[in-house]
């Protein structure tokens, strides 16, 4: 995980034009009181959150001709560690944030796309058509004055930006609190700015959207489905298990946000299919973030609400089936006075996003991701336990790719492709953007099996629909395959009712749509 922040000045005049080139490294010791050429108060006002997505690493980078400034931040996940931002041939200035998934990377994917760049003769566009996973950019071409940068396809690490149409001036950020008047950037649109002309060409796209298919099929047929999904699943936690340097995967745990449910059960599972067979190192351990709140509306505590109670008995079960894998559950207990103390920064930090429901969702990612909590051993004493994984995996997709939602359960064949079309091409605004904020905020990368581009294009457009009424194939998947036994008929449970984040006060007639209030 990594942190961007771009700003182009516009047009230069006496006023702004006192800019210097200037480069500033920081290896883990960003202390925030930098005094650079670039005196812009947004700017400066962004850098703390670029520096909290990636700790190991930060720098600053300033270019007076261009009138541009770059600030960078990096989580290391691959070897060789690689700078950022990084000059490609004196042609271009490059910011990754993300993992890619190329068959043909077999080191750092930042530099694969340095080696891209060397032969693209200025074609970004299909450069960017070429990548394979999550990812994030921003890509400026000293040469024609352009800045490119948008996400990939499905949206998986945020991004957005802000143009002053009067001086033509250019912020794109990772993140930016509440602050400035930013867009959040559309999941796989290139967008291309000219600095020449001071205009956005926002109708370049990775590829097509995805169109569910609607066709039917008899249900004997639906083990065929499930065997093809089994395997096409199996691959995508493979390859997000496995990608994790050596140096990571052998000294810190993989970290699951857990709720016990279906979803984030069968990721837990095939993670521990691959290691059974794919994985030759040392012992891994697997933690199973799970976070529950003290609620004074309900008068419930962290231990009684509905995800913990799931989280425990789900534990129980994935570790009668694989005991040979460490795996450990951790029980993140969120105090009200907690909540109260980090609930104005999880509504900063989500912004543009503003209502009840997404601070309700966003608080517990937040908390679930920064993983301060509790792991019972055998002697049944509850001792403190941080996270220690720098790598975690969510479940999320499943309910957009298999019709999840309660919304979907009495909705015709032809109504149910339509919504499972429109959730799965809006999740980067529904989700994404937000999740991946509260969640980089703490210093992790988040991986979602789900939203593998594979994985994708088989769900939408190879199995028939009839079998994505209420998650039927996953659940087959789940009871069939990987032995899940009662995980595989858990009914679907929002985080923020089953973590009971949502209506936390005895004002509990606020709906998810209003506006959030100080």
């Amino acid at each position: 995980m990594c942190g961007i922040l771009l700003h182009y000045l516009g047009s230069l005049d006496g006023s702004r034009n006192d800019l210097i080139d200037e480069v500033h490294e920081y290896d883990e010791s960003y202390s925030g009181d930098r005094v650079c050429s670039d005196g812009d108060g947004t700017f400066n006002e962004i850098i703390p959150y670029i520096v909290s997505r990636g700790p190991n690493y930060s720098s600053l980078r300033v270019n007076r001709e261009h009138g541009i400034s770059w600030f960078s931040s990096i989580l290391s996940l691959r070897q060789p560690f690689t700078r950022q931002s990084i000059v490609v041939d004196e042609r271009y200035v490059l910011q990754f944030n993300g993992e890619l998934y190329n068959s043909e990377i077999s080191g750092n994917d930042t530099q694969y796309i340095v080696s891209l760049l060397k032969s693209c003769d200025g074609d970004v566009v299909s450069l960017v058509r070429k990548l394979d996973g999550g990812f994030a950019y921003t890509i400026y071409d000293l040469k024609e004055g352009n800045i490119y940068f948008g996400r990939d396809t499905i949206g998986k690490r945020s991004l957005c930006y802000s143009i002053d149409e009067n001086s033509g001036e250019l912020f794109i950020s990772s993140v930016t609190g509440t602050r400035g008047t930013f867009v959040d950037c559309l999941g796989g649109v290139i967008y291309t700015y000219d600095t020449k002309t001071h205009t956005l060409d926002d109708t370049k796209v990775i590829r097509d959207k995805y169109v569910v298919t609607d066709m039917t099929d008899e249900l004997e047929n639906e083990s065929q489905y499930m065997e093809l999904l089994y395997g096409t699943l199996y691959e995508s936690v493979k390859k997000r298990v496995l990608s994790i340097h050596p140096t990571h995967i052998e000294n810190s745990p993989i970290s699951i946000l857990f709720s016990g449910g279906l979803d984030c059960s069968v990721i837990v599972a095939l993670i521990c299919e691959v290691l059974k067979t794919e994985y030759k190192g040392p012992n891994i351990v697997l933690e199973l973030l799970n976070v529950g709140f003290e609620n004074p509306r309900t008068g419930k505590m962290p231990h009684e609400t509905p995800d913990r109670l799931l989280a425990v008995n789900s534990y129980k079960i994935i570790q009668e089936l694989y005991p040979d894998i460490d795996i450990c559950l951790v029980e993140v207990d969120v105090p009200y006075d907690e909540y109260l103390r980090v609930r104005p920064k999880v509504v900063d930090l989500i912004y543009p996003k503003q209502t009840e429901m997404d601070l309700s969702i966003a608080i517990a990612f937040y908390f679930a991701s920064r993983g301060h909590g509790f792991v019972t051993n055998s002697d049944n004493e509850r001792n403190k336990y941080n996270r220690n994984g720098i790598v975690l995996f969510s479940g999320l997709g499943a309910d957009e790719l298999y019709g999840g939602y309660h919304s979907f359960a009495n909705k015709s064949i032809e109504e149910l492709t339509v919504e499972l079309t429109r959730q799965i091409n809006n999740i980067h605004d529904r989700n994404l953007n937000r999740d991946d904020k509260v969640i980089a905020d703490n210093g992790v990368e988040v991986r979602y099996p789900f939203l593998d581009e594979e994985v994708i294009q088989y769900s939408v457009s190879q199995i028939p629909i009839s079998y994505k009424v209420n998650k039927g194939i996953l659940r087959k998947l789940a009871l069939e395959k990987l032995q899940l036994r009662d995980i595989a008929q858990e009914p679907k449970r929002a985080i923020q009712f089953g973590a009971r984040s949502a209506k936390m006060t005895k004002d509990g007639n606020k709906n998810g749509t209003d506006v959030i209030k100080a």
